[in-house]
């Protein structure tokens, strides 16, 4: 079927309701669809949009680990700004109430490496593991529309501190999001609540930093007539 026969609502939407992908590793561990993703990929590139449709009806899980391991780990400059958009427009549709993640079709056809992607995978899977390897389903109450709307709040704030340039404060925020995220995916009531409290913590030396900032430029700008000899 070309371009000018494919129904209209085929050719508008970016990726499918449920890809042959997701149908086969759709009761699999974040970790291991990851790796499939991988795995599976064919060439050396892999769209943003085939990625989400891998994930199917866990996407938002998966998509907000995705964007918040590469600042996980050490990585090349400007990294957190290019992932952190994503994450903030992710969590405030969560806190909409959205069930899938949508990204404008521009953004959902950008692609990565293979290869780029492959590495990063490589050194978050083992941590991934041991992670999900302590969790089950506990305090089941703490999920649910309301509890993906906090989710999706604190993803925003998360995104939020990404965004700030300043060193340190994308670091434990990511973390923490990857933590619930994956709390989210097992229902682990336990792990949800670590990861709000590493995240309020992230959260809480952003904060100091700005207001620190904020208070440092107030002197500079009160106290520079007089270095100046005014």
């Amino acid at each position: 079927m070309d371009a000018k026969t494919e129904p209209t609502s085929a050719r508008r939407r970016p990726y499918r309701e449920d890809s042959e992908f997701h149908q086969a590793h759709e009761h699999q561990s974040a970790s291991a669809v990851l790796r499939a993703v991988i795995d599976e990929a064919k060439g050396e590139t892999i769209s943003i949009g085939e990625i989400i449709e891998a994930f199917g009806e866990r996407a938002f899980g998966f998509v907000l680990i995705l964007f918040s391991l590469p600042n996980c780990v050490p990585n090349v400059p400007g990294i957190a700004g290019i992932v952190g958009t994503p994450v903030l427009i992710f969590g405030i549709q969560m806190m909409l109430g959205h069930k899938r993640p949508w990204l404008p079709g521009f953004i959902l056809r950008q692609t990565v490496s293979v290869s780029k992607f492959k590495r990063l995978i490589d050194v978050a899977e083992p941590k991934l593991q041991k992670l999900e390897s302590w969790c089950k389903p506990r305090m089941t109450q703490l999920f649910g529309p309301i509890g993906d709307r906090v989710v999706g709040l604190f993803a925003f704030l998360v995104a939020v501190s990404v965004l700030i340039p300043f060193p340190g404060t994308n670091f434990p925020p990511s973390i923490a999001l990857v933590i619930a995220s994956i709390a989210v995916m097992e229902e682990d009531g336990y792990l949800l609540i670590v990861g709000y409290l590493i995240g309020i913590a992230g959260l809480a030396y952003t904060v100091t930093v700005l207001g620190a900032s904020y208070h440092l430029i107030l002197a500079t700008i009160h106290n520079l007539p007089g270095w100046l000899g005014f």
